[in-house]
């Protein structure tokens, strides 16, 4: 049996000894005492030190007493690690990924009971892109965007008749900047700000390498992702041609050296589109949008742009808003339809295309580029009412070319209902969001009268939902805002009866359409994607009906109007009630989210019950 003569505590620890005497030097640098074993002889390196032994018993004897010492001496180390995961995650064994709320809870519905029994790591994923540079005050960054001048279509209108009615502890435009202040701005966007012109997460798809095998990879859920696309966000926007995309995919599916750079930006913003609809990754789709991206700086776009580069930059907004339709995305959004407005008039797409041809090939491209002005304006409007910002499109050439035969299908509207209203909205949308030119009473009463034409004539067609969804919210919210100045007066209920009984029918039913599609009957249909895309029209809806039931002489009760029934009192806030608990699940996605939830809560606790 080989002796050790190494001290009794790095013996314990297991750590290498270099028996240096009276203390060696691992217990000279940790302070503690060193203390070697009396039987062991210094100058004995074999076992000579129990050669005073002389028999079998005294030896088991001594090694017991040397091993009983050594665990008087030996620290005892437990395994008392930290519980990473989330209580449900660790009791159902499966994997978190440790956000607050992790994503598995989210996606279960268990958001509000996800809970650590530690501090988590990360409480929200890592920022895209820095928000706030070295040098810069945050506060006077927060400040100066909730000062931007804007219109009565955006909600800030809202947040300032609150500061007059409601006995809030602080006025709306301080919590929400305090809110701002204390959170992380940049958590409000899914993907950079600068999307899609000059983004630096797309510089390493600038390399044909990369590209190429992105390219490759996603060959096994192409189709799939390609699908999604088509059966989600397709009939929302239907900006891209079926068959000719399809067309194109069975080209170049197998030579990608020889595909055009501006087919393969829209083929991979497609892929984005419909990866996100299909598992709802971030990083999955980003990576489709980044590689997007890169592919369109390759393509003339700017100077000779083709009909393909505007449907991609328009799938490009689409993007911006599929994951975090907050107010700052929208911002963005707004800016990058300024350059795709003024692209599609350097291409004459708001003239017919050669109509003094007849030819099928000519025929086939004037219908999609008119189609494809149908959907330009229609995101720079609705951008327009969210953002509160002037439209950029002419109003002389708003109607060019929009004449048509009456819609015998749902689609139809997109080539005869929807370019007609662009016509009224475009007339009073800038005098709206204007400070001096303001709509009279009289004239909202007749832009209502033909909107509301307009929405009759497409209440009974045949067509897919989420496109009814669509046009319906649409001119709610162009109603909405269409009444929202004469509807807010303190006399509305009696000079501007219309107003007043208007937006608030149009509130109800939008808050009516945010249930229907954050949760659909058929949850394979994913209107719940497509909700997303109007979550600050909700929240706007949602305000607009405090605002009603907070006033003390409001003439709220089960009410006959021309447009319909007004539910009573207790079920508008009992719809409110419903329209909060959707917005919570909702608040832990971003800041711009949770800020205008607990807004939202804190003026519904002031409402009289």
């Amino acid at each position: 049996m080989a002796d050790t003569q190494s001290c009794l505590r790095c013996r314990a620890s297991k750590r290498k000894c270099d028996k240096s005497r009276p203390s060696c030097s691992r217990c000279v640098h940790s302070g503690h005492a060193c203390t070697f074993d009396q039987h062991v002889n210094e100058d004995s390196l074999s076992s000579e030190s129990f050669s005073d032994v002389t028999n079998e018993t005294d030896s088991f004897a001594l090694l017991n007493l040397t091993q009983s010492r050594i665990k008087s001496d030996r620290v005892v180390k437990k395994r008392d690690r930290a519980c990473l995961s989330c209580t449900r995650c660790h009791r159902l064994k499966i994997k978190c990924d440790k956000q607050q709320p992790c994503t598995r809870c989210a996606k279960s519905g268990f958001e509000n009971t996800c809970i650590y029994t530690h501090r988590a790591k990360t409480t929200s994923k890592p920022a895209i892109s820095p928000f706030i540079f070295a040098g810069e005050d945050p506060e006077f960054v927060v400040a100066t965007w909730f000062l931007r001048k804007r219109g009565s279509s955006h909600f800030k209108a809202l947040l300032n008749r609150l500061d007059s009615i409601c006995a809030l502890d602080s006025p709306p435009f301080v919590m929400a900047v305090r809110e701002h202040l204390e959170g992380d701005c940049a958590s409000d966007f899914a993907i950079p700000g600068n999307f899609p012109f000059g983004s630096t997460k797309s510089t390493p798809y600038a390399l044909p390498g990369k590209l190429e095998e992105l390219f490759w990879a996603s060959r096994a859920k192409s189709e799939a992702y390609v699908s999604q696309y088509f059966k989600v966000y397709h009939h929302y926007l239907p900006i891209v041609d079926a068959s000719t995309f399809h067309a194109n995919v069975a080209k170049f599916g197998t030579t990608f050296q020889e595909a055009d750079p501006s087919w393969l930006a829209q083929y991979f913003v497609v892929l984005g589109l419909g990866s996100y609809a299909s598992d709802e990754d971030e990083d999955v789709s980003n990576e489709f949008f980044f590689a997007s991206e890169a592919c369109l700086t390759k393509s003339p776009y700017m100077f000779r742009p083709t009909t393909t580069n505007i449907s991609t930059l328009c799938l490009m907004v689409l993007a911006k808003q599929v994951a975090y339709a907050t107010c700052w995305a929208l911002d963005t959004s707004w800016s990058v339809m300024g350059i795709v407005v003024r692209l599609s008039m350097m291409m004459v797409l708001h003239q017919e295309w050669m109509p003094e041809f007849d030819e099928p090939v000519i025929v086939a491209e004037r219908v999609l580029r008119r189609r494809l002005w149908t959907s330009v304006v229609f995101l720079d409007l609705q951008l327009s009412l969210i953002t509160g910002q002037q439209s950029l499109i002419p109003l002389d050439i708003i109607g060019t070319g929009m004449e048509a035969d009456a819609p015998r299908a749902l689609e139809d509207c997109w080539d005869s209902i929807m370019p007609r209203s662009f016509v009224i909205i475009c007339h009073f949308l800038n005098r709206v969001n204007s400070h001096s030119d303001q709509v009279t009473y009289d004239e909202v009463l007749q832009y209502d009268l033909e909107i509301r034409q307009l929405m009759r004539q497409q209440v009974n067609l045949p067509g897919n939902k989420i496109l009814r969804v669509t046009i319906d919210v649409f001119f709610r919210r162009v109603l909405l805002v269409l009444h929202r100045r004469h509807a807010l007066d303190s006399d509305a209920p009696f000079l501007y009866s219309t107003s007043y009984w208007s937006s608030l029918e149009c509130s109800l039913a939008l808050i009516m359409h945010h249930r229907e599609l954050s949760e659909p009957l058929d949850p394979s249909q994913k209107l719940h994607l497509i909700g997303r895309l109007y979550m600050l029209d909700f929240f706007a809806s949602a305000l607009t009906t405090c605002i009603h039931l907070l006033r003390s002489d409001a003439p709220l009760a089960a009410t006959l109007i021309p447009e319909g029934t007004i539910l009573p009192r207790q079920t508008m806030l009992s719809t409110l009630v419903s329209c909060l608990e959707l917005f919570s699940r909702e608040q832990n996605k971003s800041l711009c989210f949770r800020t205008g939830y607990r807004l939202l809560k804190a003026v519904f606790e002031t409402i009289p019950k």
